[in-house]
Parts: C-alpha cells; sequence; structure tokens
C-alpha cells in the first residue's frame, strides 16, 4: 500500500479537497474500508484548482463515503476525512450535489458513525482503483497555487494532444492522473531524442559505424579520425535514405568501451577500460554532429552494472546510450576466445533498471539500450528480460557474421520467442562477411527493417 497524501485546493482561507494515492489493482480494502476510486486517467481535460467540486468531478468516479467541511472551523473535518481517506468537500449545494454524484454517504466531523453507518473502531485501509491498469502511483500531487488540474494520457509522448499541453506551459503547476511521471518530465523539457521526437527507435532506423577509436583492428570505426567519421557515417545514412525515401534514418556511432583482453590487466578481468578523456573528443564530435552514440561493453569477468557505472558521466549525456555484449561475459575462470560468453537475465535487468533510474533522475530523452546475440545461450532466460522501462528502447542486436544464407538463419532463429517491445538489430561486416549485403540488399532482404544497423 502506498502511504496516502492528499491535494489540498483552497478557497479563502479554507482547504477543501482531500484525495489519496493509489493502491494495487483489484486488492480488497476488506468490509471496514471506505473506497474512492478514481476517474479514468485516459483522455485530455482540465479543472480549475480553486473549484473542488469541479475537481471531485475531474478525478473521481465514486466513494463509498464523504466529508462536508463547513466554512466556520473546517480543521476538524479535513482530520475526519484524512483519517477515513475520504474527499473533503465544502458544506454547500454544489458539495452535498457533488457527494450524491459519488454514491457517497455524509459522515460528519464529529459523529465518528457516519449517518447510519456502522461504528469504525480501527483504521480502515483506503483504496483508489483505477479503471484501468493503476500506475504506481496513480495521482501525482504538485502545490497548483491558482493552476489548472490537467488529465493527460498516460504516455504523452504517444498522445499529441497531451504534449502540447504540457508544452505551453512548461515551467506551470500540474497535477497529471494517470500520467508516468518520466513522461511528463521530457516532455515538459523538450527533451527530444537524436533525429527528434521522444522515442530512440521509433519511427526511425539508426545506421551505426562500430569499432573503437584507437584504430581499424575493431572496426570501422576507428579507420579514420573524428572528422572524417563523422562524413564517413553521413555519407552511408544518405544510401539508405536514398534507399528508403520515405524512411527516418539517423546516424550513430556504436563504441567499443571497454574490450576483452587476453590479460588480467589491472582490474583482473580480461576487460581493458577506455578512459572517459579519450572517449569524449568523439562522443562530443557525434553531440555537435547529430549522431547518437551506443557505448559497447566486453565486461570479461567483470559485470555489465559494474562496468557500466564507471561510464556514467557519459551515460548522462542526452545522446549517448548503451549496449551488452554477453559474447565477451566470461565465468569466474573464462578467458576471452576460448568460448562464447553468456549473461543471464537478471543482470541484463539489473543494468537496464540503473540505466532507466539514471535516465529519468535527469529527464533525459529515451537512450538505445542495446542486447548483442548471434546464439541462443547467450542471453539466458531471455524471457524475462524486462522492456518495459519507458526510459529506454531495448534492441536486441544479431550480430553473426558469414554468408547471407547463414546469417538469414541466424536472424530467424533468434528471433523466435523474443520478449515483446523489442527493436532489432542488424549487423554487416565489411571484411568478415562473404559476400557482405549492399545498402539495397540490406533495406529490401532483412524483415523486418531493423532499428539499428551497425557497419563493423
Amino acid at each position: 500500500m502506498h502511504p496516502f497524501r492528499h491535494l489540498l485546493a483552497a478557497t479563502g482561507a479554507v482547504v477543501l479537497l482531500t484525495t489519496l494515492l493509489a493502491a494495487c489493482e483489484g486488492e480488497d480494502s476488506g468490509p471496514d474500508a471506505e473506497t474512492v476510486r478514481a476517474a479514468e486517467p485516459a483522455g485530455l481535460a482540465a479543472a480549475p484548482a480553486g473549484d473542488v467540486v469541479a475537481a471531485s468531478r475531474f478525478l473521481l468516479e465514486s466513494a463509498s463515503a464523504v466529508v462536508l467541511v463547513p466554512a466556520e472551523e473546517p480543521q476538524a473535518a479535513l482530520d475526519r476525512a484524512l483519517d477515513l481517506g475520504v474527499p473533503a468537500l465544502p458544506d454547500t449545494e454544489p458539495g452535498r450535489a457533488e457527494a450524491k454524484r459519488l454514491g457517497a454517504r455524509i459522515l460528519a466531523a464529529d459523529d465518528p458513525a457516519g449517518a447510519g453507518a456502522d461504528p469504525i473502531e480501527r483504521a480502515v485501509r483506503p483504496t483508489i482503483a483505477a479503471t484501468g491498469k493503476p500506475s504506481p502511483e496513480l495521482l501525482a500531487i504538485a502545490d497548483l497555487g491558482d493552476a489548472d488540474l490537467v488529465r493527460i494520457a498516460t504516455d504523452p509522448r504517444r498522445h499529441a494532444p497531451s504534449a502540447k499541453l504540457l508544452r505551453r506551459d512548461p515551467d506551470g503547476a500540474l497535477l497529471s492522473l494517470g500520467a508516468d511521471d518520466y513522461a511528463v518530465r521530457v516532455v515538459r523539457a523538450d527533451a527530444q531524442t537524436v533525429g527528434g521526437g521522444w522515442f530512440a527507435t521509433r519511427g526511425k532506423h539508426l545506421v551505426a559505424m562500430y569499432g573503437h577509436p584507437s584504430g581499424p583492428a575493431l572496426g570501422v570505426l576507428g579507420e579514420q579520425g573524428t572528422k572524417a567519421s563523422v562524413a564517413r557515417v553521413r555519407k552511408l545514412v544518405r544510401k539508405y535514405r536514398k534507399a528508403a525515401p520515405d524512411e527516418h534514418f539517423v546516424p550513430a556511432f556504436e563504441i567499443i568501451t571497454t574490450v576483452a583482453a587476453a590479460d588480467k590487466g589491472p582490474h583482473g578481468d580480461y576487460s581493458a577500460r577506455t578512459e572517459v578523456s579519450d572517449l569524449e573528443p568523439l562522443v562530443d564530435a557525434a553531440e555537435k554532429a547529430g549522431i547518437v552514440v551506443i557505448l559497447d561493453l566486453q565486461p570479461g569477468r567483470s559485470s555489465f552494472l559494474t562496468q557500466a557505472k564507471e561510464y556514467e558521466s557519459l551515460l548522462r549525456r542526452p545522446h549517448v546510450g548503451l549496449a551488452l555484449d554477453p559474447e565477451w561475459r566470461l565465468g569466474p575462470k573464462g578467458k576471452p576466445l576460448q568460448r562464447i560468453g553468456h549473461v543471464g537475465a537478471n543482470e541484463v535487468n539489473r543494468t537496464s533498471a540503473w540505466l532507466a533510474a539514471l535516465t529519468r533522475k535527469h529527464a533525459l530523452p529515451q537512450k538505445v539500450f542495446v542486447l548483442h546475440q548471434f546464439q541462443t545461450q547467450m542471453i539466458r532466460n531471455r524471457d524475462r528480460v524486462r522492456t518495459d522501462h519507458p526510459e529506454l528502447s531495448t534492441v536486441i542486436h544479431v550480430d553473426g557474421q558469414g554468408s547471407p544464407g547463414a546469417k538469414f538463419g541466424t536472424w530467424g532463429v533468434i528471433r523466435e520467442d523474443a520478449p515483446a517491445s523489442v527493436g532489432w538489430g542488424w549487423k554487416n561486416f565489411v571484411d568478415e562477411d562473404e559476400p557482405m549485403l549492399d545498402v539495397s540488399q540490406t533495406w529490401r532482404r532483412v524483415r523486418p527493417h531493423p532499428e539499428l544497423i551497425t557497419y563493423q
């Protein structure tokens, strides 16, 4: 049960409306509990904050009881409503009419049994139940002052009228019913992703160059300097735009950030860290050029979460996402190239939860979260991988190499029984594929069209 809070809307000196936060859907509040049912959270509406009856109509569908608050000496009635967890309405004709609409019996502040009700001898457990699936916090309470109460869509990023309303007064006071707090904050801050919009991959396709800035051995991103890399990925994106003029393509760099190593190294985990200062020139240039950055982790015997935290300063930047490469996630005695590594769903979920929390805390645009996989065993218990973080766009990157036939076979196997709501990534190996698909072939033959197309 969430602790209840109350919304206080003032008319003169009289505080008039109390309402509560959500409990779990379908929870039985017990025969001694007063109940309050919230209005359907979908849709778009507003009500003036000073009009408590209007606010009640706006927020509430029904209530088992209410307390009427007199204009003179209202505190006892307000305390009574708070104790019971029921709305407090003004003791006026409109207030009594609203109590009737709610189907509520009227409780007096000095009558603990209420009007004909059985005595309530112990604390009640008030419940607000959404008519749909409740969000973790059904009501987000703000100090409204003279502002309006605003009800917006559950995810205003997906509802243009809600987004427009939020952007109209980004600093104004707000009480939102049913909306995700993170989505509200990024819309109000106009924190859009690279390429525009609120989503990292929805309605767009990232075209990435993969590698390490130290040189060409680890991929095409290291085959030229920073300025030339920007020019090269832009040229690649133009080819895709020519092949599919109606689609939205966005350039990206996938930077190998920790590199699987032949020796233990200073951390004893067979994974070499790249200093943040060595990555910043490429990350800075990408931000200036409108290029997404994806930090790729090859953790060796370390964990993905441990290494991700080492690059928090970069991941706090709006255009930087994260990729996990289980091929290089070793067991406690493993060494690189002895066998293909793997990771469990729990470790993936701990990492995504941390990244989502970081993104939410700083109201950053949605980040791309990539999971590399070309064998089924690389992500154990994959059906348990969470893909529901609104802060992240999860992409499974099928990065096998070889002939087109072999690659399409891998593509089909990895896509079977995938978690819900994932996007897909395809990798073209410039030297290892036999032969590599060209731009037109990649776009025509790889279906569904990938959200992430990478070149290594």
